[in-house]
């Protein structure tokens, strides 16, 4: 996340605004439906999965200066999805077979906010960096060896976050690539 936070405040990676602070809004609902499902030592993805967008989403506030843009139809189903889930949450919190129905909305609501950014990585691939999307995709992939308790609800997560971070690593990867950039300018 270092790498890629202080990448977006010197201005050489371009994080959509309404993404990431969908990613947060939705961050918070996976957190809490995720520890509500019963995740244990394993809550960390969604401990980052809402920490980390929130980083960003504040640099990208900052250097903004407050320009907000208006969000497309999909980013507003992706906000209503992510406020159903809190709700879900808020009503079933405290029956763990029914919350995890709330993480299933929170991680499809979370899935529609990555469609801008996946299509954004393709079409401008010179305007991201992969290292920390591929870094994400590492670190979730390693925190299904932390599962203790071999759920549904508790693979899902790590399983979806990972799919998404390297769907948004590989096209830059792939343009990085082909165009011979030197490492540095993937970090």
């Amino acid at each position: 996340m270092i790498p890629y936070a202080l990448r977006t405040y010197q201005g050489k990676i371009h994080p959509r605004l309404t993404s990431w602070s969908l990613w947060t809004l939705i961050g918070l609902a996976l957190l809490l439906t995720y520890k509500s499902s019963g995740a244990g030592s394993n809550i960390w993805p969604a401990v980052f999965g809402f920490i980390n967008p929130l980083i960003v989403t504040v640099i990208v506030v900052i250097k903004q200066r407050g320009k907000l843009t208006k969000l497309d139809r999909l980013e507003q189903v992706c906000l209503i999805i992510g406020i159903l889930s809190l709700v879900m949450w808020l009503g079933m919190r405290q029956s763990r077979t029914l919350v995890q129905y709330a993480l299933y909305i929170a991680i499809i609501a979370d899935s529609c906010a990555s469609i801008p950014t996946i299509i954004f990585v393709w079409n401008n691939p010179d305007k991201d960096r992969p290292f920390a999307w591929g870094m994400f995709a590492i670190a979730y992939s390693l925190v299904l060896f932390a599962i203790t308790e071999h759920t549904f609800s508790n693979y899902i997560l790590p399983i979806y976050m990972f799919v998404a971070a390297f769907s948004i690593a590989f096209p830059l990867m792939i343009w990085r690539v082909k165009q011979k950039t030197p490492l540095k300018e993937w970090i």
